[in-house]
């Protein structure tokens, strides 16, 4: 049986009618949900908004000296009339109180808390950051890491303008410093590709995570929710779940003005490690509510299928059928499709200062749409790991 009769007429429209579904799926998403953030008008600097309610940021630690170090100074910079920091030392190995001595006792700002623990059971970063909202003593929470800093000295007046009765949660843009080499590339797109999805679904009223990077939550919120108790099974996204949680259309918004930025310090890691640390986090949307976990699941299914589809029915057609017309319908499907896909990276790289993604787009959109269906087959099988 030749290559033709295995690859006959009605086979082949069989699969091209795949590749034009999941090709229009792909549209539908770029077009009709994250066209909403790549649109989107920024809003006018806030920074002499007379809204000011004390706010405590809650940053977990664990052996991050070096960057409390770097990155508590500059919060203390900030212009904001009444703020505290809470840093919640998880099990240090290194001495957090006597690097931060001068700090510490300086500045009554900063409220330094000791989490000394022997579980069997490790519930990651949610039981530091549990203590940290208890201990804080404002009703507004904001939420950043150790190893980020504040874009501005206007972040916490940007993040908190958006701040209302009604808004009791507030979406930020954690981004990661720019450097050399393929990793910084991979975490960078990432960042903005995962960005520009959950500001996509906020802005439509439908928010479902946010990044503890850069997140702001009424305390009420949280205790009325019971915090991160129904969570504690996960070792990972431990705000990403809380969000998914308690959002809904009428008390979640987003900011994503430069300004309200956080900058966050890239570690130096291999692929292998990254690959690891891509697992983790990916390893709480198991845990999301069942229409996320669909509409999430559809992107990635239809975004997989759709270069499937496109490079075997380029190569059969071009190679089994001799069907040159073909192969120019697939390619101008895929032309459409990467054209959209590179005015929504580009209007939102723009919008969030990542401009010099946008050359990558085209190439590493097809690695993560070939990446994330094989982590989330491997989370199937593997243990999720510590928070270390």
């Amino acid at each position: 049986m030749t290559g033709i009769e295995l690859f006959n007429i009605d086979t082949e429209m069989f699969l091209v009618g795949f590749f034009l579904f999941f090709a229009i799926v792909q549209l539908i998403f770029i077009w009709g949900f994250f066209s909403h953030f790549a649109f989107a008008k920024r809003k006018k600097s806030t920074t002499l908004s007379t809204y000011c309610p004390p706010i405590s940021i809650v940053i977990c630690a664990k052996n991050e000296l070096r960057f409390l170090k770097k990155n508590i100074p500059i919060l203390l910079q900030q212009d904001y009339p009444c703020f505290e920091i809470v840093i919640v030392d998880d099990n240090f190995d290194d001495n957090i109180t006597e690097g931060l001595k001068e700090l510490i006792y300086n500045d009554s700002r900063i409220n330094l808390i000791h989490i000394s623990t022997n579980f069997e059971i490790h519930y990651g970063k949610k039981l530091a950051l549990a203590m940290g909202i208890k201990c804080s003593k404002h009703d507004i929470v904001l939420l950043t890491d150790a190893d980020c800093y504040p874009k501005s000295n206007t972040w916490i007046r940007e993040m908190v303008a958006a701040h209302s009765n009604q808004h009791q949660i507030v979406l930020g843009y954690g981004a990661y410093e720019q450097k050399n080499g393929i990793i910084d590339k991979l975490i960078r797109f990432d960042t903005l590709h995962t960005a520009i999805q959950y500001f996509s679904f906020a802005l439509i009223n439908k928010p479902y995570m946010g990044v503890g990077r850069n997140l702001l939550y009424d305390k009420s919120l949280y205790n009325n929710n019971y915090g991160y108790l129904n969570t504690y099974r996960t070792i990972s996204g431990d705000d990403d779940l809380f969000i998914n949680k308690v959002s809904n259309q009428y008390n979640t918004t987003c900011v994503f003005q430069p300004a309200a930025h956080t900058i966050s310090l890239q570690r130096d890691i291999n692929f292998i490690q990254w690959l690891k640390q891509k697992k983790r986090h990916l390893s709480a949307s198991k845990y999301y509510k069942k229409k996320n976990k669909y509409v999430l699941g559809l992107y990635w299914i239809s975004n997989f299928f759709f270069y499937f589809f496109l490079i075997f029915l380029t190569l059969a057609s071009f190679l089994l059928y001799k069907n040159m017309k073909l192969v120019l319908i697939i390619i101008s499907v895929y032309l459409i499709i990467s054209l959209s896909k590179f005015i929504i990276f580009a209007k939102a790289g723009n919008k969030l200062e990542e401009k010099k993604l946008i050359r990558y787009t085209f190439v590493l959109d097809i690695f993560f749409a070939m990446l994330m269906p094989l982590l989330q087959l491997v989370l199937l099988i593997k243990k999720q790991e510590r928070w270390n």
